[in-house]
């Protein structure tokens, strides 16, 4: 059974994006990484050594990517890509709130009109890699406020622009 209080995220989203009447003027946005030795688990293949490569993954140089892309295509100026500084098994130790903060200026800058900005929930939340899950659960409680403001929201508001939240569940 689905938790209530995903469920409502999810509703008042659909209901927010219900109510958007241009969705050219909706840009979207997210970061990820790619490792450059990354394979797939499965792959259409004719069985022979040379279309079977497989390197573990988190081996070689691993990419940092972050952008965003409207109906017309990517953001000009907005590519945020570099390798990693040191070896983590956790992207986000350098795709942190700062260089994402600085990214996301960079993005309200190059945008020529008001525009509608969907993105995720990350928090700059200090957690340590060894904590369970159930300890994760109780920090984000702890830092979770019954109406959450965000700072990155605040700068686009100030520039013309909303922000739209994917609802996550916490």
């Amino acid at each position: 059974m689905e938790r209530t209080d995903i469920a409502l995220a999810r509703c008042i989203f659909l209901r927010q994006a219900k109510n958007i009447n241009d969705w050219s003027k909706v840009v979207f946005l997210d970061e990820t990484w790619l490792n450059a030795n990354h394979t797939v688990g499965k792959c259409w293949t004719d069985d022979t050594a040379q279309s079977c490569t497989k390197v573990p993954e988190g081996k070689g140089e691993r990419l940092i990517i972050c952008h965003a892309g409207t109906a017309g295509g990517f953001v000009p100026n907005c590519l945020l890509a570099f390798n990693r500084v040191k070896k983590t098994t956790e992207y986000h130790e350098e795709m942190n709130y700062e260089k994402f903060k600085d990214w996301f200026i960079g993005l309200l800058n190059n945008l020529k009109e008001p525009m509608t900005i969907i993105m995720d929930n990350a928090k700059a939340i200090t957690a340590d890699m060894k904590m369970l899950k159930t300890e994760l659960i109780a920090l984000v409680r702890r830092h979770k406020p019954a109406t959450p403001t965000y700072a990155l929201d605040e700068m686009a508001k100030e520039k013309g622009h909303q922000v739209l939240r994917l609802p996550l569940p916490i």
